[in-house]
């Protein structure tokens, strides 16, 4: 970034932070002379009030960051907590524009950041600040280009070997596991690592995934009744009893969505049953159900890609899809899916040592 460049954003940042803080706080420039020559900040700002009580926040001014710079900023010698053992100190990251990705990284990091577009997360210990405000999702700026999104059945096949085994795992053991080109899972290693979703170490091998956030971003683009096709139903005895009568005597079908959802983290009763079949006309004809154009109370959906009903769970004689699905489906999903795919999100970080594998198919280190 040119030192115009620089200037400019971080006139802009500081006009922004003025207008936001209440009248009884001074906000002051103290660059010169204090103590920190050796720390990689551009600015140093002072907040005050009138009885003296007083931090430093110590400014970064970045043109662009991007989600992997954003979690290596307190390895570049801009951590707090070793500037100064004087007075309170705030790390505030100044941008044009901070994606969703970078500031939940720094939020991790305990940074305080500001952005033009008017995402702003700013913490003083002393005086007790907290800005929060929500700015723009989408980077303004039309020469740059957008994050790539986790768009696609195959992104999806990819994800959800990342999350449901532990690393580590090498390149080629991904592509052939998923049935993927290798160009292409390359190609999107190399977007997660980007990210901040993975880790890597010299030989590409994968060390790391930060699968939680790994789920929610490839949920985003993914919509369960619109990637999938499927029929709405009616039936006339009750959801429920439709579930009950599923088992192996019963046409294949793989539970998602709420019924799915209840049997690890039950937020309220299920009332609406999603399966994914492999015969629409067997399944409707075994619950007597009545096609639907509202109020449906059974979907049955084609998988859009077969690998989607693969490593499924059996639960009480029923076959419910994987636990990654599942998050995928509910987030995907309407109503109060969301809500459920929350809550199995939750329990999965809660009870990783209980679902995720280690037997990576084809990994000898």
């Amino acid at each position: 970034m040119s030192l115009t460049d620089s200037k400019r954003l971080l006139s802009q940042a500081w006009q922004q932070l003025v207008t936001l803080l209440p009248e009884y706080l001074e906000l002051s420039d103290v660059t010169d002379g204090q103590p920190g020559a050796d720390v990689a900040v551009d600015r140093l700002w002072r907040v005050r009030t009138t009885d003296g009580s007083e931090s430093l926040i110590f400014v970064v001014a970045k043109n662009s960051l991007e989600p992997r710079d954003a979690g290596r900023l307190h390895a570049q010698g801009t951590e707090p907590g070793r500037l100064t053992a004087q007075q309170p100190v705030t790390l505030l990251l100044v941008a044009p524009w901070l994606s969703a990705r970078s500031r939940e990284l720094l939020e991790r990091q305990g940074c305080s950041y500001l952005d033009l577009t008017g995402n702003v997360n700013f913490r003083v210990e002393r005086p007790a600040v907290y800005l929060r405000l929500q700015g723009a999702d989408r980077n303004p700026d039309p020469r740059l280009r957008p994050p790539v999104r986790l768009s696609g059945a195959k992104a999806r096949r990819l994800v959800r070997l990342l999350v449901d085994f532990a690393p580590p795992y090498r390149l080629t053991d991904l592509a052939r596991a998923g049935d993927l080109n290798r160009g292409y899972v390359s190609s999107l290693l190399n977007t997660l690592d980007e990210q901040a979703l993975l880790e890597r170490d010299r030989r590409g091998v994968v060390e790391d995934v930060d699968w939680p956030a790994l789920l929610v971003a490839a949920a985003s683009p993914y919509d369960l009744l619109r990637n999938n096709p499927g029929e709405l139903f009616i039936s006339p005895v009750g959801a429920a009893n439709l579930y009950h009568q599923l088992g192996d005597a019963a046409p294949r079908a793989v539970v998602t969505g709420s019924f799915a959802a209840s049997a690890i983290a039950p937020v309220v009763a299920p009332t609406q049953l999603v399966l994914y079949v492999e015969d629409t006309s067997a399944v409707s004809r075994l619950g007597r159900l009545l096609p639907a154009d509202r109020g449906a109370d059974v979907v049955l959906l084609r998988p859009e890609d077969p690998m989607q009903v693969e490593r499924t769970r059996p639960v009480t004689g029923r076959i419910h899809v994987g636990l990654s699905q599942l998050v995928l489906d509910c987030l995907g999903g309407n109503g109060r899916l969301p809500e459920e795919g929350r809550a199995v999100l939750e329990w999965m970080r809660t009870n990783e040592s209980d679902w995720r594998r280690r037997d990576f198919p084809g990994f000898d280190d």
